[in-house]
């Protein structure tokens, strides 16, 4: 299934019926793939699932011009409503978790419930090795305006995908995930350096309807380092 946002071609795919529906947002560099196996785990035959390919990963094209946070989630809610879906549980990791915080702030009405593993949008905590980080890029640039430097998924990136990416990972939506208000579930691994356990228990403070699940033994993908432990948490979580 496709359709188009701002002349770009999204790609999906669902299976089952329904008007409730189950959505799963991927990591930054995932793609439909990245939860073939939690859905078919998961799957009663009875709701809907929808599994989306970010743009510009797996089929989906590379946008146009640069989007924001708020462009991922006003083309989720495109897909939706294509999908004539009433309600929606949403299933989130990392980058997914940006775009359904947004999501659950401007559709209060359709976000039922939300499960979050390892849910980027919280700005990190200030570090010298951070710090000198950003001093080396601009001395760089400095001398060369156009030197590739960044972080490794920055540096693969066209110039509108650069621009997107920044957008992303400078939008901090640690007010904006004060307003959500519907139920959620945070799972993050105990030994996530992407999405550290610091940003879990911050988003646990500020989303008052909010649990928070620690996996030992897990980094940044705990819903496949220990899948069938997930797999029992999403079920439960779904039938609450």
């Amino acid at each position: 299934m496709t359709i188009s946002y701002k002349q770009t071609k999204i790609n999906y795919t669902t299976k089952n019926n329904g008007q409730n529906a189950l959505l799963f947002l991927h990591v930054w560099g995932g793609s439909t793939l990245s939860f073939v196996g939690l859905s078919n785990a998961i799957d009663d035959n009875t709701t809907k699932h929808i599994l989306v390919d970010f743009p510009p990963f797996g089929e989906s094209a590379e946008p146009k011009c640069p989007w924001t946070v708020e462009d991922y989630a006003i083309m989720i809610k495109q897909i939706l409503d294509q999908e004539k879906v009433k309600k929606v549980t949403i299933i989130a990791h990392s980058f997914g978790g940006r775009v359904a915080i947004y999501l659950a702030n401007l559709y209060t009405y359709i976000v039922e419930k939300m499960l979050i593993t390892g849910g980027a949008g919280i700005k990190p905590k200030n570090s010298l090795k951070r710090f000198f980080r950003k001093i080396k890029y601009k001395i760089i640039r400095l001398f060369k305006k156009n030197a590739n430097v960044g972080s490794s998924d920055y540096v693969k990136l066209s110039n509108v995908m650069k621009k997107t990416f920044s957008n992303i990972v400078e939008f901090d939506q640690t007010e904006m995930s004060k307003s959500v208000l519907c139920p959620v579930l945070l799972v993050y691994g105990q030994k996530d350096k992407e999405t550290p356990l610091y940003m879990a228990k911050k988003l646990n403070r500020n989303i008052k309807n909010s649990e928070l699940i620690v996996l030992k033994k897990c980094g940044h993908f705990a819903y496949i380092q220990q899948f069938a432990k997930f797999v029992n948490i999403t079920k439960i979580f779904i039938k609450e």
